[in-house]
């Protein structure tokens, strides 16, 4: 590629200079598809995610709105960033300081924060400390349930796509993508004041023992992100209960839904209600451009038939008493670290029980903000089917290759557009090849396209026995398995039960592989990040931030993975 960025790269702001890959690959792992960056992202959610810093006395309005792009987020060469910078300036402002930030959401391993006399802002940091009393104290979170259900409200109000006109799905998407600037609001506070809880149960017990902390605050109990997880396990009870059914899923997934409609009706119809309740999620499920269960049903019903594999005392229900067990004697021993005490007592049990609200109302309204983009993404997909049918487009994913500017000559005359949405598409597969840096830093000046390297171009050292990787404690327990590399979701069909999942990144959409897993080690991700606590959900122990891992462990190897402390041990080659 020799353009300099890509078509939908934003520019990066110079007064909040740093921007991350980290906890953006874990939601967004691949390149943004043209339309949703120009119908959602660049005009609604940077926005939306803007005035949640503002609504939270984070930052005054003009330190937010002043630059033409929100700088909480951005794009190069066609990935998210999450902008590093104001996130510190909102521990900062906070009291929590940025080291507490960046190892609650990015890295220890982070670019050293630039301090300006600007960072401090007293009229902010006074309301922050009254926000942050909210934060450890509140049982309720009224705007969150507003918002979800004005999610659940517009999925049932959707008209009935098949007899809806070309213009009427493109005004159906056109509607819905102004909501995320409200369903942004709640999801990014409750992200925001994510870190606090977990933040003041480490300054509490300190250096005793920094493995204690994952421990304790464990699993939230009501993580809207692992309800599809728990579904599927039930589908995959039923599957492996009926002979006759399990042997239509051993023919394969090719076709299967098919036959389950023809073989087994009641079945289909389960699953049917499982799609329409869950349907919403999938792999990069931020980008309506990517498919969706819904959109491709294909993907549940490879989980579903992973799931049928193991046996009930694989249950995810089981594992997570397991580690709240492991939780209960964690929290013994910090209470013996904290003595007598009591005011000391009495914010840890504060502390502990924010982590585990905040977590759970983290991903609840993620799972609004999804739900409805959902509408925008099948609304969308019955376009593109449709111009496939008439022979104006290749095949259904190429209508989010337009702009959102083109989407009204895409409904009348698509045959004008289809030779420059298929050249888009191969510039857009193309980025799938890159290894985006790890940070971009604004006023720097920025590498083209054409020499980002390409994915597997760098040295790596293979593993050998003995190795201890570090990386990052994010869901307690201890595994050992042998190690299985998955970089896409398309592999899932290649993984066996009781392997350990390696992986680039992860997103919600793959906890369901989690409970085929032993363990989880992903090369980025903080405790923070929405895998991580849906891991915690299901219990699996999970080591997060392990750099390199997926390049350097094999297929096969033989690893102890520790999530309450992060470490990845090479048993065997």
């Amino acid at each position: 590629m020799t353009e300099p960025a890509w078509i939908i790269d934003t520019p990066p702001s110079s007064r909040y200079p740093v921007y991350t890959r980290l906890n953006a690959n874990d939601v967004m792992p691949d390149p943004v598809t043209p339309l949703g960056a120009s119908l959602v992202w660049v005009p609604h959610v940077f926005p939306g995610w803007g005035l949640s810093y503002v609504t939270l006395d984070a930052f005054t309005p003009e330190e937010i709105f002043s630059d033409s792009v929100a700088p909480v987020g951005g794009f190069f060469y066609g990935y998210l960033y999450v902008n590093q910078t104001t996130v510190r300036l909102i521990g900062i402002r906070a009291g929590l300081g940025s080291e507490a930030v960046d190892a609650a959401f990015f890295s220890t391993a982070s670019p050293p924060h630039d301090a300006k006399p600007t960072d401090v802002n007293e009229a902010c940091s006074e309301a922050m400390a009254a926000r942050s009393q909210w934060t450890l104290t509140t049982t309720t979170f009224p705007e969150l349930e507003e918002e979800r259900g004005v999610a659940e409200r517009v999925r049932a109000q959707r008209p009935d796509f098949g007899s809806a006109s070309n213009l009427t799905l493109i005004a159906w998407a056109r509607a819905m993508a102004p909501l995320q600037r409200l369903l942004w609001r709640a999801y990014s506070i409750a992200s925001g004041q994510a870190a606090t809880g977990p933040a003041v149960v480490s300054s509490l017990i300190g250096e005793a023992d920094p493995s204690l902390m994952v421990k304790i605050v464990g699993s939230a109990g009501d993580v809207d992100s692992a309800l599809p997880s728990f579904a599927l396990w039930d589908l995959s009870r039923t599957v492996r209960s009926d002979p006759a059914l399990l042997a239509t899923f051993d023919q394969g997934i090719d076709g299967l839904l098919d036959r389950l409609h023809a073989e087994h009706p009641d079945f289909a119809q389960r699953f049917a209600q499982f799609l329409h309740e869950y349907g919403y999620r999938g792999p990069s499920e931020w980008d309506v451009g990517q498919p969706s269960w819904e959109t491709q049903p294909d993907l549940p019903l490879s989980l579903i038939d992973r799931l049928c594999r193991l046996d009930d005392a694989d249950s995810p229900a089981l594992k997570r008493e397991e580690r709240a067990a492991e939780s209960a004697v964690a929290l013994q021993q910090a209470l013996a670290i904290l003595g007598d005490n009591e005011q000391a007592v009495a914010t840890l049990h504060m502390a502990i029980a924010s982590a585990r609200r905040f977590a759970a109302w983290r991903e609840r309204g993620k799972t609004s903000a999804v739900m409805a983009l959902n509408e925008i993404r099948v609304a969308l997909y019955e376009l593109g089917r449709r111009l496939v049918a008439t022979g104006q487009l290749g095949h259904p994913g190429q209508v989010f290759m337009a702009l959102d500017s083109e989407l009204d000559v895409l409904s009348t005359h698509a045959g004008d557009l289809r030779e420059t949405l298929e050249q888009r598409e191969q510039q857009w597969r193309a980025l799938f090849d890159l290894e985006p840096p790890m940070w971009v830093v604004g006023g720097e000046p920025m590498k083209p396209l054409a020499d980002i390297p390409r994915k597997g171009a760098g040295d790596s050292t293979a593993v050998q026995p003995g190795d201890v990787l570090v990386g990052a404690p994010a869901s307690a327990g201890i595994a050992r398995g042998r190690a299985r590399v998955v970089r896409d979701t398309s592999q899932i069909a290649a993984f066996e039960p009781g392997e350990i999942l390696v992986a680039p990144q992860t997103d919600p959409s793959w906890t369901p592989l989690f409970m085929v897993s032993a363990g989880v080690v992903v090369d980025v991700g903080a405790m923070g990040s929405h895998a991580m606590i849906v891991s915690r959900e299901l219990g699996i122990p999970c080591a997060a931030g392990v750099a390199g891992a997926s390049a350097r462990i094999p297929d096969g190897t033989l690893l102890e993975v520790d999530g309450s402390t992060g470490t990845v041990t090479v048993l065997e080659g």
